[in-house]
């Protein structure tokens, strides 16, 4: 089936809107690079021009997702929805904390309360223990929810054309992009937690001259610059040597770590940029490169990635495998009691 390159979608007297998709090659051959979509009206009464926007490949796409995430639009057989409303980022948490609930407990516990006022005293009845206790869980609960996402698109990386086959689970909806390596960076910037760092903001690439997409440049709250390097996790880190019988950076994991050295050069000058914004020194630019898996590794491999990782310079090698494991150690945090608690033990 083909898609109209050119689609008339509103008509009011002399005034048309149109989309029209661009970047399409004759003979119906389009890439992410290329591809875009543009929303224009004319005046067809003297065919003049009334306005025009471009949506490039992204943009076009989270137009799409966000179109796709209301159900009586998704599914066209829907009258209504019960869930068309936009929250907070607390109520996001909580309404997922309520999903796995029994609605009619939760129902009870509102109508016993009946007004704020009672509300208010409930909230007030419950220890600081407890509400620290709470707010764990929540994040217990997000957590886990997205580090199961992680473990899917490993899966589906590892088996499949994850490109292709994640448009077939609705819940990995908002990680979909046309390349692999951007796949996993809209989940990593969605869960940035794992990486067991409190970042404060996010830098342009392109703008110091780093133009991989699949990085990302963040600042953390002490001071250092760290570049996240995104590659596949269908990825070969080492290659072995019959000769002397060891293990070496494969060819494309050594191209990697020496592009990672050239973005050092260019971190470090952008560095004094910030540090006449923020007003204070800034340490030396990291690297974190965020490549393939492990998880099949055997003892001698892991120990090629730990000698590598010690004589490497401001850059981290981080298989996919360890970043899971990261996420498992901050979660079971959230299982720990509070001081309080264990105070009363």
């Amino acid at each position: 089936m083909s898609v109209q390159y050119q689609k008339e979608i509103f008509s009011k007297g002399s005034i048309k809107l149109y989309i029209n998709f661009t970047g399409v090659s004759p003979d119906n051959f389009a890439t992410t690079n290329e591809l875009s979509l543009t929303i224009y009206a004319i005046n067809t009464s003297d065919y003049s021009h009334i306005f025009s926007e471009t949506l490039n490949y992204e943009q076009s796409l989270e137009l799409f997702n966000h179109l796709n995430s209301v159900s009586i639009i998704r599914d066209n057989s829907s009258t209504h929805t019960k869930e068309f409303i936009e929250v907070t980022e607390g109520v996001a948490e909580l309404l997922s904390i309520i999903k796995t609930v029994d609605s009619s407990l939760v129902k009870k516990i509102l109508d016993k309360a009946g007004e704020n006022e009672k509300l208010k005293l409930i909230v007030e009845a419950l220890t600081d223990s407890e509400i620290e206790n709470l707010q764990a869980s929540i994040k217990q609960t997000t957590h886990q929810k997205a580090l199961y996402n992680f473990y899917h698109l490993l899966e589906l990386e590892e088996t499949t054309t994850i490109t292709d086959s994640i448009k077939d689970h609705a819940h990995l909806s908002e990680y979909v992009a046309g390349q692999p390596e951007k796949i996993f960076q809209n989940w990593i910037e969605k869960n940035i937690w794992t990486l067991g760092i409190d970042y404060i903001q996010k830098h342009p690439a392109r703008q110091i001259g780093i133009n991989s997409e699949s990085d990302l440049i963040m600042e953390t709250t002490d001071g250092f610059i760290d570049l996240i390097e995104l590659k596949r996790p269908k990825f070969d880190l080492f290659a072995f040597d019959d000769s002397h019988k060891s293990f070496y950076p494969s060819k494309e994991l050594a191209k990697v770590i020496g592009q990672c050295m050239q973005y050092l050069k260019i971190l470090d000058n952008y560095k004094l940029i910030l540090e006449k914004q923020h007003k204070f020194k800034l340490l030396r630019p990291r690297i974190k490169i965020i490549v393939g898996r492990t998880h099949k590794f055997n003892d001698e491999q892991f120990e090629a990635l730990r000698m590598l990782n010690s004589n490497l310079n401001h850059i981290q090698i981080i298989s996919y495998d360890y970043l899971g494991h990261c996420g498992e150690n901050i979660i079971s945090y959230y299982k720990r009691p509070t001081n309080n608690e264990e105070a009363k033990h």
